[in-house]
């Protein structure tokens, strides 16, 4: 697998449309399509902005090559086990957030700090 099968292969596991990506990137989608089937090379910085337009590290990215997987947040492995991108939840909002854009993204991190706080406010009245 190389570099451009794994971006494809991540960007459709989160069910994003390449044309999305690629504006979120800023190129064009035909660029992206020639990284994704390893016509072209992307540069390391292009390669760092496809992963956060995904909402991905690049390291998951090179996971994905390497068919290794990242071990986070100190968190040790056992045989069998899957740590790809966290819980369904995490997986469900990251997707959601990477089809908006940047202020709507702040407004769910604003939403999801409101409901955090109100639950909170909940808890202490009981």
């Amino acid at each position: 697998m190389h570099i451009g099968s794994a971006i494809r292969q991540t960007r459709e596991k989160l069910g994003l449309k390449l044309e999305a990506v690629a504006m979120e990137v800023g190129t064009d989608a035909g660029n992206l399509s020639r990284i994704e089937t390893g016509k072209q090379k992307p540069s390391i910085t292009r390669l760092e902005n496809i992963a956060r337009a995904m909402n991905v590290g690049v390291t998951d990215l090179y996971a994905l090559v390497e068919n290794v997987q990242v071990v986070r947040g100190g968190q040790e492995l056992r045989e069998g086990d899957v740590l790809a991108y966290g819980d369904e939840d995490t997986r469900s909002l990251q997707h959601a957030a990477a089809a908006l854009d940047a202020h709507h993204r702040k407004l769910l991190i604003e939403f999801a700090r409101l409901l955090a706080r109100m639950q909170k406010e909940g808890e202490a009245q009981r």
